[in-house]
């Protein structure tokens, strides 16, 4: 009975070497009393038996089944890889807008540096014009000191020359003073002497012609 089993589940299920197909060498182990039963229905060798049972589960409604089970699970899975791949698509938009943003980012960063750069040389140049101004205003003060004493020396010259001019106007107008004293008196002594001359020219008219004169007249 064993031996019609075998038989005809290896004419119900032959053997795929009669197709043109690789072969795929696999290694298992399975229990010693299901390969007592298996050696019981009279089997070629242990590959036919092998090959019989996968032809035997490739071909059941049981494997329908769970065909259909994968297939669903193919059918979730390749949603599952659709949502990913759409969430993947608008993460690359995202990923494009922000390298986008981070190119309009990087340059105006770069046009900030160029216009902090500038801002440096111009504060640089503001710099060494307010140290050369500071150096030159120090320069002026100095110069301004040195006219300020200098002026204070002539004031002081020229204080000491008006007091000595003023000493010499004062003694001139004393001399001056003395000058026109001694005119005044030179002055009166003219003209009273002129007044004693007149008064003797006068006398002398007087006297009568031809009278000699008194031993002491001289005129």
């Amino acid at each position: 009975m064993a031996t019609k089993m075998g038989s005809y589940i290896a004419h119900k299920f032959p053997l795929r070497c009669m197709y043109s197909e690789e072969w795929q060498k696999i290694k298992t182990k399975v229990p010693l009393n299901l390969w007592k039963k298996v050696e019981e229905l009279d089997f070629d060798g242990p590959d036919t038996a092998v090959i019989t049972a996968l032809e035997k589960l490739v071909s059941g409604p049981e494997l329908s089944i769970y065909g259909k089970e994968q297939e669903i699970k193919i059918q979730e899975l390749e949603k599952r890889l659709e949502d990913e791949q759409r969430c993947d698509q608008e993460l690359q938009s995202k990923i494009q807008e922000l390298e986008k943003l981070l190119e309009g980012e990087q340059r105006r960063n770069l046009e900030l540096q160029s216009k902090i750069q500038e801002l440096e040389k111009r504060l640089e140049d503001e710099q060494r014009h307010n140290q050369d101004s500071q150096s030159k205003t120090q320069e002026l003060e100095k110069r301004l000191e040195d006219e300020q004493r200098r002026n204070l020396e002539l004031q002081r010259e020229l204080e000491l020359r008006m007091e000595e001019a003023q000493k010499q106007i004062k003694d001139l107008q004393k001399g001056l003073e003395k000058a026109e004293r001694r005119e005044i008196y030179f002055e009166e002594m003219h003209n009273n002497y002129m007044m004693q001359v007149q008064t003797l020219i006068n006398q002398k008219q007087i006297v009568a012609p031809g009278a000699k004169k008194s031993w002491w007249r001289f005129w």
